[in-house]
């Protein structure tokens, strides 16, 4: 087989799950198939584009050729031309770069997260097969797009990876994903994960003291990620505890809207002396492996790759039900799985585990052995491997 060329479209560059997965795909790639030629289509940047640039022949970040006109220019004729062109759309200006790629000639499109389809359509009309990795449920898809656009576009997929069993189920089931199109490929961490800082120097960096536990989580901070019950169920387990503890909230920054309006509510509930803000940075595992007990607030999920970097390091999940991909992961006793949104629950399982090392440890070791046994990066990777080699075959 001949060098074949592919186009990698992910919505952003970001330090979030879904970049951070299609970055490592690439980069085993590029290890396992020399015969493969691959260009990055960044739909917008992040601090990751320079991971990306590095592993791709050519890269091109849409954002910078979609902005428009934001001033006038100083060359009258210039404003003249600009004033009376008909204006173009989103869609005009995505096909003008599509069109442009088009001349490459890929043999495939990788799209990732269901942002990337709008982007996959042009190439897929063109009779060049298609994947788009889809890790969103139902409030990511329909925050991306409205829902009859997805409905008379999902169709126009080759292939489709969805990150959990759930994902799957939902684009059958509300969207009308044909099933045969359909594969299950979970998400993946790293066999050996960077630990930049020893648990004893950060926890002195964060004031925390040793004979304090520390409960935590690790998310953008949004509404979907369940981050603004966080003061809430802090106040409940000061509460209902006398157990010493401190509750990192790692993600956003202090610019954010979400974490103002947290640290707000934790003043005025009396828990800001327990709750730590941290702002979002390169070195999440630093504060994971911190942890003793390891917190999903999402109301919905996919299948966060936070979950599994947490069961990598052995700490105990807690998360809710109903809320996506961690119900799949924490199932039959791997996890504690806490009735939809009830923070009296969740306080007191969180409660118990703070009262009982051993069945932190307990906890740690189960969901550590089931991400090695049923959820290897190998394994999976290779799944996705299997997917495009059949497609680069026909």
């Amino acid at each position: 087989m001949g060098t074949k060329k592919i186009l990698f479209i992910s919505h952003e560059a970001s330090l979030s799950g879904a970049p951070i997965l299609v970055l490592d795909l690439i980069k085993r790639l590029k290890q396992e198939k020399e015969n493969y030629a691959i260009d990055v289509l960044l739909i917008r940047g992040g601090e990751l584009y320079e991971d990306f640039a590095k592993l791709s022949d050519n890269i091109i970040v849409a954002h910078y050729h979609l902005q428009s006109f934001s001033f006038l220019k100083r060359n009258i004729k210039r404003v003249q031309s600009i004033i009376f062109r008909k204006k173009e759309t989103q869609q005009d200006k995505i096909n003008k770069i599509t069109d442009a790629l088009l001349e490459n000639k890929y043999d495939l499109v990788y799209g990732n997260t269901m942002e990337s389809l709008v982007w996959t359509l042009p190439f897929h009309k063109n009779n060049i097969p298609t994947i788009v990795a889809i890790h969103e449920l139902s409030f990511g898809i329909e925050s991306t797009y409205p829902k009859d656009f997805v409905l008379e576009n999902i169709p126009n997929i080759t292939k489709i990876i969805a990150g959990s069993k759930a994902v799957g189920d939902n684009l059958v089931t509300k969207y009308g994903a044909d099933p045969k199109k359909i594969n299950v490929v979970h998400s993946f961490v790293d066999t050996v994960l960077t630990v930049q800082k020893d648990k004893e120097n950060l926890r002195k960096e964060l004031g925390i003291k040793n004979d304090d536990l520390i409960i935590g989580i690790a998310s953008s901070q949004e509404l979907r990620k369940g981050t603004d019950m966080i003061p809430i169920l802090v106040q409940k387990i000061k509460q209902k505890t006398g157990i010493n503890f401190k509750f990192i909230n790692l993600g956003g920054t202090s610019k954010s809207p979400a974490v103002r309006c947290a640290k707000i509510d934790a003043e005025k509930l009396d828990v800001d002396d327990v709750l730590l803000f941290i702002d979002h940075n390169k070195f999440p595992n630093d504060y994971i492996n911190l942890f003793d007990i390891f917190l999903l607030m999402s109301r919905e999920d996919p299948f966060p790759l936070v979950m599994l970097t947490a069961a990598k390091l052995k700490k105990p999940i807690v998360a809710f039900e109903k809320s996506g991909g961690a119900v799949e992961f924490l199932e039959n006793d791997h996890g504690v799985l806490i009735p939809y949104l009830d923070l009296d629950i969740m306080a007191a399982e969180v409660i118990k585990l703070m009262e009982d090392a051993r069945l932190r440890d307990t906890y740690g070791e189960k969901i550590y052995k089931r991400l090695e046994n049923d959820y290897s990066d190998k394994k999976l990777a290779g799944k996705i491997f299997t997917i495009i080699d059949d497609l680069l075959s026909i």
